[in-house]
């Protein structure tokens, strides 16, 4: 005797009646891993560079920590996750205090931004940064993900055109916010 499967769900169950659902939000995520030694030795050789780094309320927040450094390094990881979430990396017209790291009353981290960064992050539709950060054995990791609202474009991608048209198809190439190029099958 066949059975007939079980009905898993009405028919027309989470149709909206207005007519077919919006498209779905995009998302899009960068990551940064920062040495803290290596950013303490940066921000005490180069002291002018502190200002050019950080706001002054992410350096008055880090320095009241008992491990300034780790901070420092986490917020320097953020800033760095967040320009990789653009698809950017530092762009023209861009400022490192264009992306601030702030604190909310809980402790989370949450990003402002302003000037050519926010410009960017608007033209992609960003509704919302969400920002992880951590740090242990001396390195500092910040991961951002941007929720984008749908219907406005992403950033343009024109493959590079192949010398020779006869050749075998080439592995894709992607960019890096550092500048980099990497080829993935």
């Amino acid at each position: 005797m066949l059975r007939s499967r079980p009905r898993l769900r009405e028919p027309g169950a989470g149709r909206s009646p207005e007519g077919p659902a919006p498209p779905p939000l995009r998302v899009r995520t960068g990551m940064d891993l920062a040495e803290v030694t290596r950013v303490e030795d940066l921000m005490s050789s180069q002291p002018e560079l502190r200002e050019r780094v950080f706001t002054s309320r992410e350096l008055a927040y880090c320095y009241r920590r008992k491990r300034a450094g780790e901070h420092l390094a986490a917020r320097w990881a953020a800033k760095e996750a967040v320009l990789k979430s653009l698809g950017t990396g530092m762009g023209r017209g861009m400022e490192w205090t264009d992306i601030e790291v702030v604190n909310d009353r809980a402790g989370r981290p949450q990003v402002r931004l302003y000037g050519e960064v926010e410009a960017v992050a608007t033209s992609l539709g960003m509704h919302h940064i969400d920002l992880s950060l951590s740090h242990s054995g001396g390195l500092a990791v910040a991961h951002a993900v941007m929720v984008c609202l749908p219907g406005t474009p992403g950033p343009a991608f024109e493959p590079e055109p192949s010398a020779d048209p006869a050749a075998a198809p080439r592995p894709d190439r992607t960019h890096t916010a550092e500048g980099d190029d990497h080829y993935e099958a």
